[in-house]
This record gives structure tokens, sequence and C-alpha cells, in this order.
């Protein structure tokens, strides 16, 4: 049953994303490096069943539980700090609700920090085409 209802969220997943890339694919990603587009998960015992999603139009939390929270980005602005680099992602769903996303970006270790849980890394996970 949990495997279906998972199904399902990707699927509508799936479906927003290619609308909206339908609707942008003239334009070129002009707000995240390829580097940083991807699955990203962590290590950590508190975040095992969540994972960040970040394309070229959207940012997309598992919040556990089978349940994905699909945000489209508006800005992102970008600080260079020492060897890191922070992004901060304004963003927005489906109802209006507008939110932040705040990390660093360690292009070295080619991992993310969330700016509010520095010690917690998140690594990217690796492509399966």
């Amino acid at each position: 049953m949990k495997s279906k209802m998972k199904l399902k969220w990707i699927f509508i997943a799936a479906v927003v994303l290619t609308a909206v890339l339908l609707v942008l694919h003239s334009r070129d990603n002009e707000f995240l490096p390829d580097d940083l587009l991807g699955h990203w998960t962590t290590s950590a015992p508190k975040y095992t069943d969540r994972f960040l999603e970040l394309s070229e139009v959207a940012v997309i939390f598992g919040t556990g539980k089978d349940n994905i929270d699909v945000n489209f980005i508006s800005s992102v602005d970008k600080q260079v700090e020492g060897g890191s680099t922070m992004y901060t992602i304004q963003y927005h769903n489906l109802n209006g609700m507008d939110g932040q996303l705040s990390f660093y970006w360690d292009p070295s270790e080619k991992v993310i920090r969330l700016k509010n849980q520095k010690r917690i890394i998140w690594k990217k996970a690796k492509e399966l085409f």
C-alpha cells in the first residue's frame, strides 16, 4: 500500500515538473548550477526517510511516510563565503505559500549543509542514467 502511495506522489510530481519544464523549455538554467541539481539525502538518523530534490524550476522536499512537498523556485541568491557558497532559494507552492531554503555548497566535498543545520551533511544520490 505504501509503495502505491509513493508511486502516486512521484507520478504527480513528475507531471507537474514536466508541465513546468515544457513552459520554460526555451530558458536556460538561470538559477542553480548543474552540480546542485538532483536528489539529496543524509545519513543523519533523524532524517532517514527525508530527501531534498533540486531541479531547474523546483524544490521538492520528501517529508517522510511517502509525503512530498513540491515548490516552485521564484529566485535564487548566491553569496560566496570562504570556500563555500551559500544559496538562498525563494519558492512558492501551488497554494501560494512562500518559503525559503538556505544552504552552503562545498564544491570540494560535493556536499550541502543547510544553513540552520551545518553539522548535517547532505550528499547527492548517484544518477541511475
